[in-house]
């Protein structure tokens, strides 16, 4: 093939079905520069501990800075298990398995490598899945995988929104393609944002200080009280807004076996600094460190009230969780 015949989009969806992927679509030339709107309404929002979103914002905002002679972008999706039955401590769904940075880059990568060769062997792709400084959703959207939700989330209408997102730049020339999705079809619902225990959802955005998967995952503080006790046993991330969406009826079980994993993790008390590692290895949670994880179980426990299990961790004496404790009004039973 050579340098300047297109890849068709025909033969790009059977690479991405050789690796268990939805080809979304190809944005073909890349766009230079997206519309700031969305951040400029988080940040007026407020980003917590996420000023890392400020720090990269001229990048998100031109998805060619990661790579300058990018000619395409490659968007695709990845479905993870939709069901979860985690019992009172909850998680959210797409942990139950493998970190799905690991597993999603590299399907990327190895396509890259296809379509390089397809091309020539001086020709480059870089893959990225959400930790790069790429604006994803917006990038997802304009590629016709779904429309913004309520909830903020991309939804499709085929398949819902319990799907993981991954893009590939690449220099190569790949045909342009739009999938189809983008038209919003939430209509009157507002499932999700009724359902959210702590009115994270308006006007189709989150309120990152108020959501309950920042506050486990990308907070490095204390929770406050006022939102603590509505968590509903959630330990890490949440998912009710999706759990009460009509469109995700649809949602399909993950292509990957490395994306399934257990419904109910072991006793999750009986983990301690030194298993910790070991017990999350090769997952999304292992991330948050062990004592965010227990200030994450303290609060769960906390907001379905068992006292007694919030004495076991208290008992510790990490400084974050004694501090949490002070916050929910916990005292250490010999205090009492």
């Amino acid at each position: 093939m050579g340098m300047t015949e297109s890849i068709s989009f025909s033969e790009i969806q059977r690479l991405c079905a050789a690796e268990g992927l939805t080809a979304g679509g190809v944005l073909s030339p890349v766009p230079q520069q997206l519309d700031s709107t969305w951040l400029d309404r988080m940040e007026a929002d407020g980003l917590g501990d996420m000023e890392w979103l400020q720090r990269t914002r001229t990048q998100r905002l031109h998805p060619t800075h990661m790579m300058p002679e990018a000619k395409a972008l490659l968007a695709v999706a990845m479905a993870y298990q939709p069901t979860a039955e985690c019992g009172e401590l909850k998680r959210a769904r797409y942990t139950a398995g493998k970190d799905y940075h690991h597993v999603l880059r590299s399907k990327l990568g190895r396509i890259g490598v296809i379509l390089g060769q397809r091309c020539g062997s001086t020709s480059k792709g870089r893959a990225a899945v959400d930790s790069a400084p790429l604006n994803e959703r917006t990038l997802a959207q304009m590629a016709g995988l779904g429309w913004f939700g309520r909830n903020s989330l991309l939804i499709s209408p085929e398949v819902g929104s319990y799907r993981l997102l991954g893009f590939l730049l690449t220099d190569a020339a790949l045909e342009p393609h739009h999938a189809g999705h983008g038209e919003d079809r939430c209509g009157k619902c507002t499932a999700c944002e009724k359902r959210c225990p702590t009115a994270a959802l308006v006007d189709r955005r989150v309120l990152t200080t108020r959501c309950i998967s920042y506050l486990t995952i990308e907070h490095k503080g204390i929770i406050p009280k006022a939102l603590a006790e509505r968590f509903e046993g959630w330990w890490f991330g949440c998912d009710l807004c999706q759990s009460v969406c009509p469109w995700n009826r649809f949602a399909t079980e993950p292509d990957d076996a490395r994306l399934r994993g257990r419904e109910i993790d072991a006793d999750l008390l009986a983990i301690t600094a030194e298993t910790f590692d070991q017990h999350f290895a090769r997952r999304a949670i292992r991330r948050i460190g062990y004592e965010r994880f227990r200030r994450n179980l303290l609060v769960a426990l906390f907001s379905l009230g068992q006292q007694a299990a919030c004495q076991m961790i208290l008992a510790e004496g990490l400084p974050l969780v004694c501090a949490q404790a002070l916050e929910l009004g916990i005292k250490p039973i010999a205090d009492l």
